[in-house]
C-alpha cells in the first residue's frame, strides 16, 4: 500500500507533461490578416466614367471590330476590349454608340477611368509607336457579328491636338477616322467609321478632352 501511493502522484505529474508536450507541437501560429491595398481611384471616380460619353451615345454598343489579323496590330483597330485602354488597367469602362442623322457615319465611344497613377503622356506615347509600327499594313478586320472588312493603317490628315493621337483605316468599303484622348485618370477612344470615310476627329477629341477636365475639375 505505501508503495502504491507513492508512485501514483508521480504518473499524475507525468501526464500533463505529455498534455503540454502533445499541446505545444498541435498548435499553430496564425498570422493576423493583412489588408490588401486598394489603387485609389481620382480625381475621376470609376462611378462617373458613364460621364465620359458624349450625349449623342445610345445605351447600346454597335457591331464592333472583335478580331484583328495580324494580332499585333489588333490595338490601332479592335474596339471589343480595346488594347489602347484596357492596356493600362482601367478600374471602369464603358462604351456607346451613335450614328450621323443620315446614317452615313457611326461612331464609337469607348471610356476608361483608371487608378489615380495612371501617366495619360505614357498611353498616348504606347498608340502612336502602335499606329507607327502598323503604319501601310494591311488589316483583316472581322466585326462581332462576323462582317470581314480590309483596311490599311495611315495617318490622320489632320494635325493631332494636345492631349490627343489621330488615325486612319482606309478600306476599299468602309473607312475609319480615330482619336485617342488621355488626361487626368481617363482615356477616351473614339472611331468614325463611313463608306468615304468617317468624321472629323479633332472637334470629336476636343470635346472629349473638354468632358475629362470638367469631371476631373468638378468641385466635389
Amino acid at each position: 500500500m505505501t508503495r502504491w501511493r507513492q508512485r501514483k502522484p508521480e504518473r499524475a505529474r507525468t501526464v500533463p507533461a505529455v498534455l503540454v508536450l502533445l499541446t505545444a507541437a498541435c498548435t499553430r501560429v496564425v498570422d493576423a490578416p493583412r489588408a490588401i491595398p486598394v489603387p485609389d481611384v481620382g480625381p475621376i471616380t470609376a462611378a462617373q466614367v458613364s460621364n465620359l460619353l458624349s450625349p449623342k451615345v445610345d445605351s447600346v454598343e454597335g457591331n464592333q471590330f472583335d478580331t484583328v489579323e495580324p494580332d499585333r496590330c489588333a490595338p490601332v483597330a479592335r474596339e471589343v476590349a480595346a488594347p489602347f485602354l484596357t492596356g493600362h488597367h482601367p478600374a471602369a469602362t464603358d462604351g456607346g454608340h451613335w450614328q450621323t442623322e443620315d446614317g452615313a457615319v457611326v461612331v464609337e465611344e469607348i471610356v476608361a477611368v483608371y487608378p489615380s497613377d495612371f501617366a495619360p503622356e505614357t498611353a498616348l506615347a504606347d498608340a502612336r509607336s502602335s499606329i507607327e509600327s502598323c503604319r501601310d499594313a494591311a488589316l483583316l478586320v472581322t466585326t462581332v457579328q462576323g462582317r470581314d472588312y480590309d483596311f490599311r493603317v495611315a495617318p490622320s490628315a489632320a494635325s493631332s491636338p494636345a492631349g490627343t493621337v489621330l488615325w486612319s483605316l482606309q478600306g476599299p468599303e468602309w473607312s475609319c477616322d480615330n482619336a485617342l484622348v488621355a488626361a487626368h485618370n481617363a482615356a477616351i477612344e473614339i472611331t468614325t467609321c463611313g463608306a468615304t470615310g468617317g468624321l472629323d476627329t479633332v472637334p470629336l477629341a476636343q470635346d472629349a478632352l473638354k468632358r475629362i477636365e470638367a469631371l476631373a475639375n468638378a468641385k466635389v
